[in-house]
């Protein structure tokens, strides 16, 4: 079975387990919170990846460090992940299910370079032009890329909008290649 296959069964099965024990906004603040939380503690994450770690010592360290701050199936979930040896897989099944609930709510994530930073009107219009576009609810991610010179590319899942300035003299350059090469071609026929 394929990784990817396993961690859409495993988050949805912590979905259907939430919503089924009316707990699902609670687990849902309890996976963004551990994301947050395995993206900025990478020893956290290699606690979880390390085969040399007993599955006992890992069940310990669950239970110790979020029994009280989590929801209860939270921790059970990651304790089956351990005990199914699954641990390895925790971020990409917690991001699965992210996932899934996003698309149950409607929310795209929309990954936005600029070459210098959005003033908030700005970054408002922006949303709304892409709500509108997409007609989804848009979580903006932006991101500065000097190299851009002006303009934005806009990549929502496999889409790519490009209309960065760096681009855009790209393909002016292409053009103007493309009028050079025909012009000499029609020179050398005559």
């Amino acid at each position: 079975m394929s990784q990817r296959t396993v961690t859409r069964r495993y988050a949805a099965a912590l979905y259907e387990e939430a919503n089924a024990n009316g707990v699902l906004e609670a687990v849902d603040e309890d996976v963004r919170m551990l994301l947050e939380s395995l993206d900025s503690n990478r020893p956290l994450v290699r606690v979880f990846e390390s085969p040399v770690i007993p599955q006992d010592k890992k069940d310990s360290i669950v239970r110790e460090l979020l029994s009280d701050r989590v929801e209860d199936l939270t921790v059970r979930f990651l304790r089956l992940l351990i005990r199914k040896d699954r641990e390895t897989m925790t971020e990409a099944i917690l991001d699965q299910y992210q996932t899934l609930r996003d698309e149950q709510r409607g929310i795209v994530d929309a990954e936005v370079t600029v070459a210098r930073p959005l003033a908030d009107e700005t970054r408002t219009a922006l949303v709304g032009v892409l709500e509108k576009k997409t007609g989804k609810e848009i979580r903006l991610h932006l991101h500065e890329d000097a190299d851009l010179i002006g303009g934005l590319v806009v990549r929502i899942g496999d889409r790519v909008f490009d209309a960065s300035v760096r681009s855009q003299l790209g393909a002016l350059h292409d053009r103007l290649r493309e009028a050079t090469l025909s012009e000499n071609a029609l020179d050398d026929g005559a």
